[in-house]
């Protein structure tokens, strides 16, 4: 008479005592274990194909989507992502060169991106400029350069000129698979010169949030 796996799983084992026939034990184990594992899919809809029937989802099940490289768990009645998305984060505490045009502050973030995914990007810092009321754009672009693709950017009208105040760059961007960068950037818009200035005591930041 068959027995069940130690684990309280409910996987089904054949005694010795029963007759012997390999593609019902082989079966039974795979059936019993694959549900119980993380089942992979090429997505939601072939998920939905599959599991129907007498494979219908139960709750607890664990799934995963190919196409959009994401995990879920079955509740009872839906697929509920698990959450894996990514935060990154990078801290400068040198100032930049100052500039009249637009240069690389030194910071950036690198992180493997998934398609179908949204970032938020934020960067915070010190922006001085020579000259009270001059223009200053702190930007952030994809890419390794100031050629980059712009995905956000705050423009600033320094009133303390040299002192400096502090400026907020935000961006949203959707990149797709594979491994992205983005920087910061700063750019003299103005005619005064101007740097983004950073210490251990006030450093700059650039945050990256899948959401």
């Amino acid at each position: 008479m068959a027995t069940t796996d130690d684990y309280g799983q409910g996987v089904s084992i054949a005694a010795l005592a029963d007759a012997p026939d390999a593609a019902t034990l082989a079966k039974n184990i795979a059936n019993g274990i694959a549900p119980r594992s993380v089942m992979r899919f090429s997505s939601a809809s072939a998920r939905t194909a599959t599991l129907t029937g007498a494979t219908a989802p139960v709750e607890g099940m664990v799934s995963y989507l190919q196409d959009v490289d994401r995990l879920y768990t079955y509740t009872g009645t839906a697929w509920v992502e698990v959450s894996t998305r990514q935060e990154a984060s990078a801290v400068l505490t040198s100032s930049s060169s100052t500039t009249t045009s637009e240069i690389l502050t030194g910071l950036s973030v690198t992180m493997t991106t998934r398609a179908g995914s949204s970032y938020r990007l934020e960067a915070n810092g010190l922006i001085r400029s020579t000259l009270a009321n001059d223009r200053v754009d702190l930007l952030i672009r994809r890419g390794t350069n100031t050629s980059g693709t712009q995905v956000g950017g705050g423009v600033h009208f320094s009133n303390a000129g040299a002192t400096g105040e502090s400026c907020t760059a935000v961006g949203w961007d959707t990149p797709g698979a594979g491994n992205t960068t983005w920087v910061v950037t700063i750019n003299g818009v103005g005619t005064g010169t101007v740097d983004l200035t950073a210490s251990a005591a006030y450093p700059a930041t650039i945050t990256v949030k899948e959401v």
